[in-house]
């Protein structure tokens, strides 16, 4: 059953990796397009905010039974997961108000409310990455 959850596990890293580097690469392609194609490209970005999030939320539910069901709790674990854990922490911050964004964007249809998604991209990125190095460290 583990290794089943791992494989859970792996797979919402595939999609929340996936999901949120695809976005913020088609975002600054979109930048430096025409207003019309770059509206075309722009309205993918909800939809990888949400693989994103579901690969997030996967992470979540495996992690916490990966932590009981084969470490035996918080106790068990080195500190350097804590470090994991506060980047994954900061990554799901930044996933939350990402939607609450593109929810905004939707209520109001005021696009330039997107230049706020450009400062969050980058938050997301290098606590993902954060998180996946400190894993590794973390679980060897």
């Amino acid at each position: 059953m583990d290794d089943f959850v791992l494989f859970l596990h792996f797979l919402g890293l595939t999609l929340g990796a996936a999901g949120g580097t695809a976005g913020g690469l088609l975002m600054r392609r979109a930048a430096t397009l025409p207003p019309d194609q770059a509206a075309t490209i722009r309205a993918l970005g909800p939809m990888l905010a949400n693989v994103a999030a579901i690969g997030l939320a996967i992470l979540w539910l495996t992690g916490l039974y990966l932590v009981w069901g084969k470490w035996g709790g918080l106790e068990n674990l080195p500190t350097v997961f804590w470090i994991k854990l506060a980047f994954v922490g900061l990554l799901t911050v930044a996933t939350v108000i990402i939607h609450l964004i593109y929810a905004q964007i939707r209520k109001t249809r005021n696009p330039a409310l997107g230049a706020r998604l450009a400062k969050l991209g980058p938050v997301s990125g290098i606590s993902l990455l954060a998180a996946i190095l400190f894993a590794a460290y973390a679980f060897h």
